[in-house]
């Protein structure tokens, strides 16, 4: 990670960082300035503009683009797939492939942690899944009921912690998947990037960006990775960042 070239591209998490997380009110004046910094690098591509790179399905990534008025493609699901603003197209990841292997993921973690009374599974996601414990303590130990339930199937997902839930993806996609996809639809460079995340799922994709950020809020990880560690939590913490890196 090195700072090589002027930021382009500002990607951001979602939950922890643009907002306090799940059905928690939404920082509308952050929104806002992030709505002018996209409408501002419309009119001139030398200003930074503004996507998502979320664990949340796709219809959340297009209404917070809309509610930034977001142009440049945004990452759902972990990177499992790309929206793409301004042409309304929803693309899966290409090592998505059939989804045959998944499904049957999917259909065991049913059974075995939601059926059994254990967990939800946050709704709308197509070709991923995040596991909530219904007791929040209990979350960590999702990790290791998901690879005992799926035995060999194991093998095909990647499993990883955000910071409320344990997310389950195909093997080989990532957020730093999702963000290959980004830089290979729009051109972007990764050097001119600046990502800023908060839990472990956001590692890959901020080992990527030239510039990386994250809200006190981030886990040890995630601050001994990036650059700079606003003094503040999620949304307050994001606007320290931009003022850090010069982009109020």
């Amino acid at each position: 990670m090195t700072e090589t070239a002027p930021i382009r591209l500002l990607v951001f998490d979602i939950d922890g960082v643009l907002t306090d997380g799940e059905a928690q009110p939404l920082d509308l004046e952050l929104l806002a300035q992030l709505r002018r910094m996209n409408r501002a690098a419309r009119q001139n591509p030398n200003l930074p503009a503004a996507t998502l790179c979320t664990g949340r399905p796709a219809p959340y990534v297009e209404i917070m683009l809309q509610a930034i008025d977001g142009h440049v493609p945004g990452i759902y699901e972990n990177g499992t797939g790309l929206y793409l603003p301004e042409t309304y197209q929803f693309l899966p990841h290409p090592k998505v492939g059939n989804g045959t292997n998944f499904a049957e993921v999917r259909r065991i973690l049913q059974r075995s942690l939601v059926q059994s009374g254990e967990a939800f599974i946050q709704p709308g996601k197509e070709f991923s899944m995040s596991l909530f414990a219904w007791e929040p303590v209990n979350t960590p130990a999702l990790y290791d009921k998901s690879v005992a339930a799926l035995g060999s199937l194991a093998e095909t997902v990647e499993l990883e912690f955000a910071a409320s839930c344990l997310n389950v993806m195909p093997r080989g996609l990532h957020k730093g998947a999702g963000l290959a996809f980004l830089i290979e639809k729009t051109g972007y460079a990764p050097e001119s990037m600046l990502g800023v995340g908060d839990s472990n799922i956001d590692l890959p994709f901020l080992a990527m960006t030239g510039y990386a950020a994250a809200p006190s809020n981030a886990n040890e990880a995630v601050k001994a990775a990036v650059q700079y560690v606003a003094p503040r939590p999620t949304s307050d913490g994001v606007r320290d960042i931009l003022r850090h890196f010069g982009l109020e």
